[in-house]
């Protein structure tokens, strides 16, 4: 064992799916993992902020989290569940192939901790089916399924 090795522990599994995950600022929504059993499900988080990007002009006097930021915020913690331990993503990553039905039952605004939870709950011919919801402060603000796929491959 090398003195570098003594002083770089092994990674967690939730801070190794973070750095895996291919999104960077301003769309890389989740900011901690805070649980993930690989290949199966994930628990994330984000605490909203009043300069985020998605607030401005949405609603100016009344800043509201849009329904696409919780459903990509979703997307993304469903591809770390899928694509984790030794399930490796795809060549070129996964993309959002599909929405199933989706409820916002309530809204979201700056200052509060969003918490994404997501459970793979089938794949089939390289597609995932992923079920969720996100809650602000405890508070359910989406829940629905969407499917991810295989992204682009680039060419030479």
């Amino acid at each position: 064992m090398s003195a570098d090795d003594a002083a770089s522990p092994p990674l967690s599994a939730e801070r190794k799916a973070l750095l895996d995950l291919p999104h960077r600022p301003p769309m890389r929504l989740v900011e901690d993992v805070v649980a993930i059993v690989p290949g199966e499900s994930a628990r994330t988080m984000r605490v909203t902020r009043p300069g985020d990007f998605y607030f401005q002009g949405h609603f100016p006097d009344l800043p509201v989290v849009p329904a696409v930021i919780l459903v990509e915020m979703l997307a993304q913690t469903g591809g770390m569940a899928a694509c984790s331990g030794s399930i490796p993503a795809p060549a070129g990553g996964l993309r959002l192939a599909a929405l199933g039905e989706f409820k916002f039952p309530a809204a979201a605004g700056p200052g509060q901790v969003l918490e994404a939870t997501a459970r793979v709950a089938g794949r089939a011919f390289g597609l995932i089916k992923v079920e969720g919801e996100v809650t602000a402060d405890g508070q359910c603000v989406a829940a629905g399924s969407l499917t991810l796929a295989p992204g682009l491959v680039r060419s030479a």
